[in-house]
C-alpha cells in the first residue's frame, strides 16, 4: 500500500507499510498488524507476583533478555510501540528511533516529560550513537530488523525482543512484556485493563455503530487502491471492538504482497462500498483524484456522505495500537464514524 510505506530505506517505512503497498505493518492500521492473541511470554528469574522484582528473564523469539536491576536508562529501538510502551509506564526515555511520519520526530500521542535523543534509523540503527546513551535496557519488539540487529543491541544492553514476530504480538501482550522487564508489572496490568474500558465504555456510548459495515485502507492514486480485507488485521480489530463489521465483499479478494491488504482497480472500485467507507490518503493529490473519479463519485456511501477520509496521523495510531495510540484513535474515529453512520 503505497504510502504507508515500511520505515525507511530499509526499517523507517518498513514500518509504515500500511499505507504502502507493502503495508503488513502497520497498517496495522495501518500496519498489518495481527491481532493474535496470545498468553504472555514466559518470565523467570524474579518474582512474579510483586512488580519491581530483579532479576527478571522474559523468552522472545529472537532471544531470551535477563535484566538484573530495574532500569535507569532505556533506550526505545524499535518503531512507534517501543516508545509508546516507555512513556506510557513512566520509564526514563534517553533514546527512541525518530519517525518520519512527524516533523518532531514523534507522534501527536506521544509526550515524554524529559527530552530523549531521537536518531534516524532509515540505514540501520546507528548502534554507536545507542551505546553513547548508556543504556541499561533496550526495547526493541516493534524493530523490523531485530533479527539482524538483536545480536549487537544486546551486547549494549539487555534487549527486549518480540514473542511471536514484528507487527504479530498483539498490543496486550507488548504491554505486559514491557511491564516485566522494566519492573512495572502491576502498572502494565492496569494500562491494559484502563484501555480495554475505554474501547468498551465507547462501544456501549454509541450503539449504532454495532452490526454497521465498514471498509478501510490507503490510497496514493487510482492505481494504488488498497482494502483490509482480513478481519485479524490490527485495524480491522480496532473497528470491530466498536462493534462495527469488516464489509463480506472485501473479505474475498485475493492478497496483495502485504499481508491482509488486497489492492483494488479503479474498475471495480464499487467493492469498497459499505456503510461506512473509510479511506486515508498517503498523499494530498490521492484524494483530490479519487474523489474526482466518477465511479467513486457514484458509491452510495459517498453520494449519502458516510464517507470519511481518515487524518494519516489517526491512521497510523489505528494501524499500530499501543495503550497510547488507541486511546488517541479512538478519541478521533468514534465521532466521525457516528456521524458517517448517521447517514446511513
Amino acid at each position: 500500500m503505497p504510502a504507508l510505506r515500511r520505515p525507511g530505506p530499509s526499517r523507517s517505512l518498513a514500518r509504515r507499510s500500511f499505507l504502502l503497498g507493502s503495508a503488513g505493518a502497520g497498517v496495522a492500521l495501518v500496519a498489518a498488524c495481527s491481532s493474535d492473541k496470545k498468553d504472555p511470554a514466559p518470565i523467570s528469574g524474579g518474582s512474579t507476583s510483586s512488580a519491581g522484582s530483579f532479576p527478571v528473564t522474559v523468552a522472545g523469539k529472537v532471544g531470551s533478555v535477563t535484566v538484573p536491576a530495574a532500569p535507569k536508562r532505556v533506550v526505545a529501538a524499535g518503531y512507534l510501540r517501543d516508545t509508546d510502551l516507555a512513556l506510557a509506564l513512566g520509564a526514563n526515555l534517553v533514546g527512541a528511533a525518530r519517525s518520519t511520519s512527524w516533523p518532531s520526530g514523534l507522534a501527536p500521542w506521544q509526550k515524554p516529560t524529559t527530552k530523549p535523543t531521537l536518531f534516524a534509523t532509515g540505514d540501520g540503527l546507528p548502534t554507536e550513537q545507542l551505546a553513547a546513551l548508556h543504556p541499561d535496557l533496550i526495547l526493541a519488539s516493534d524493530d523490523y530488523t531485530l533479527a539482524k540487529d538483536y545480536a549487537t543491541l544486546s551486547k549494549i544492553a539487555p534487549t527486549l525482543s518480540y514473542r511471536q514476530a514484528v507487527s504479530k504480538d498483539s498490543w496486550e501482550d507488548m504491554t505486559t512484556r514491557a511491564g516485566q522487564v522494566l519492573g512495572k508489572a502491576a502498572e502494565a496490568r492496569t494500562l491494559v485493563a484502563d484501555t480495554r474500558a475505554k474501547i468498551a465504555s465507547l462501544r456501549a456510548q454509541h450503539p449504532e455503530l454495532t452490526g454497521k459495515t465498514f471498509t478501510f485502507g490507503p490510497v496514493s492514486g487510482l492505481d494504488s487502491i488498497y482494502t483490509i480485507s482480513r478481519t485479524d488485521d490490527a485495524s480491522a480489530v480496532f473497528f470491530s471492538q466498536l462493534g462495527m463489521k469488516l464489509a463480506p465483499a472485501v473479505t474475498g479478494l485475493p492478497a496483495s504482497a502485504t499481508p491482509g491488504r488486497s489492492l483494488v482497480s479503479a474498475e471495480r472500485i464499487e467493492v469498497l462500498d459499505a456503510d461506512v467507507l473509510i479511506v486515508v490518503y498517503t498523499k494530498p493529490e490521492a484524494r483530490a483524484e479519487l474523489e474526482g473519479n466518477q465511479l467513486f463519485k457514484r458509491l452510495e456511501a459517498v453520494q449519502r456522505g458516510s464517507y470519511v477520509a481518515l487524518d494519516l496521523s489517526i491512521a497510523i495510531a489505528v494501524a499500530f495500537p499501543s495503550v497510547l495510540s488507541i486511546p488517541f484513535g479512538l478519541d478521533a474515529t468514534v465521532p466521525l464514524l457516528s456521524t458517517a453512520v448517521s447517514k446511513s
